[in-house]
């Protein structure tokens, strides 16, 4: 049992009141301890999620010039929400919430550490209603930013009523990758409204299930969700959306949602865009049986201009593994949809896993795209069929 204390903490340019324990493992390990069990939810292994924040936030205000209104509807200790006002300019008006009393009091006392008092408000409330009482044309916000202790699904519908209707940002994180990655189907039927599927490459399965629950959500309030960055990171995915008014521009986004055709023996696998597809079970590449998941987003994930805009940004004061991060995403921004584990494959040929070098090189040589993915490590995307990765693993041995 741990014995959580209040401590001073330091992220970004910001120091901070947090409950945390004693034990060195406590901030290093996300496992190590029960964070549901804290007096306060703060979580120190989510620093990487926070600073990708601000430096998105930065860039967002940077291109849309506005006195931004911003909302963090589960706060915590008040750290995302502070840092905001901290390290980004024109973050002008920020409300911060939390139902936990004690999160409440905490995130007050590290307003006032800051004399932020002019630009941060502090609420103890249900995180729908707070939204919901800020669903009116005058009171919408620029940016909400929903990172809840598992699914953002519940609270996808006050958010996209409370935020602007044109221009804003939506920040989601989802830290529930049993149900996403195909652990527990149900429950992803249940909260995303799409079948999940246990592959190599299921994060991203994952990011286009939660960017097709919000696109869907959106649309019944004739709003159009543009996906601009995404990333899977740790135990969590997280995205970033875009907000564009009009059924018209709902209804182009919604025809971006589809299937996913897998096949486990041959690794084929397909986006078919179109929520009313006709499907087939069977692998169109070596006729064994096809898995299918979905509804679920087929189109691009990451926009390569704003991306792009964010990492010079970031460049300034950022954090080293969070451009690492950025630099990986951009240059595969505009790669083919899913990616392939060239461990798995090669443990399905019985064969070791070569140098990453000596699968990329020879593929570009033969005029195929190819790049590395920050999904996973000893993986890429190509747009080589499956055919010549497994010619060019064997000549790799």
């Amino acid at each position: 049992m741990h014995d959580y204390k209040i401590r001073i903490y330091h992220e970004g340019k910001v120091d901070f009141y947090g409950y945390g324990s004693d034990s060195k493992a406590q901030a290093e390990i996300p496992g190590d301890y029960i964070l549901s069990k804290m007096p306060v939810f703060y979580n120190p292994v989510m620093k990487l999620n926070r600073d990708i924040a601000v430096y998105t936030v930065r860039t967002y205000q940077i291109l849309t010039k506005k006195s931004l209104r911003i909302c963090e509807p589960l706060t915590g200790c008040g750290v995302r929400g502070i840092r905001l006002a901290m390290e980004v300019n024109g973050a002008d008006s920020i409300i911060i919430n939390d139902i936990n009393p004690m999160a409440y009091d905490i995130a007050n006392r590290n307003v006032e550490m800051h004399n932020l008092r002019d630009k941060i408000q502090v609420f103890n409330e249900d995180a729908n209603l707070l939204l919901s009482k800020n669903a009116f044309p005058m009171k919408r916000f620029d940016v909400i930013d929903i990172d809840p202790f598992g699914s953002p699904a519940p609270f996808l519908d006050s958010a996209l009523r409370a935020i602007s209707k044109n221009n804003g940002l939506l920040c989601l994180t989802a830290t529930d990758m049993a149900p996403l990655c195909g652990v527990h189907t149900n429950a992803c039927i249940r909260k995303y409204g799409g079948v999940p599927l246990r592959t190599t490459y299921c994060h991203e399965i994952a990011v286009r299930l939660l960017i097709s629950c919000s696109v869907l959500t959106a649309s019944k309030r004739d709003i159009a969700l543009a996906p601009i960055l995404s990333h899977s990171t740790d135990h969590y995915i997280r995205v970033y959306l875009k907000t564009i008014s009009g059924a018209k521009n709902a209804d182009e986004m919604v025809k971006q949602i589809g299937y996913l055709v897998h096949c486990n023996h041959c690794h084929f696998r397909q986006l078919k865009p179109g929520i009313a597809n006709s499907l087939s079970s069977v692998c169109p590449s070596c006729g064994d049986d096809a898995r299918i998941a979905g509804p679920l987003w087929c189109g691009k994930i990451q926009s390569r201009e704003f991306i792009a805009q964010v990492l010079e940004n970031s460049k300034a004061d950022g954090d080293k593994r969070a451009i690492r991060l950025l630099s990986l995403i951009l240059e595969e921004a505009d790669a083919p949809a899913t990616y392939y584990d060239l461990h798995s494959i090669c443990d399905q040929l019985n064969l070791p896993c070569p140098a990453l070098e000596k699968i990329i090189h020879p593929l570009k040589e033969k005029g195929y795209s190819v790049t590395q993915t920050h999904f996973k490590n000893n993986s890429i995307r190509t747009n080589a069929p499956v055919s010549e990765i497994l010619k060019t693993i064997r000549k790799a041995q």
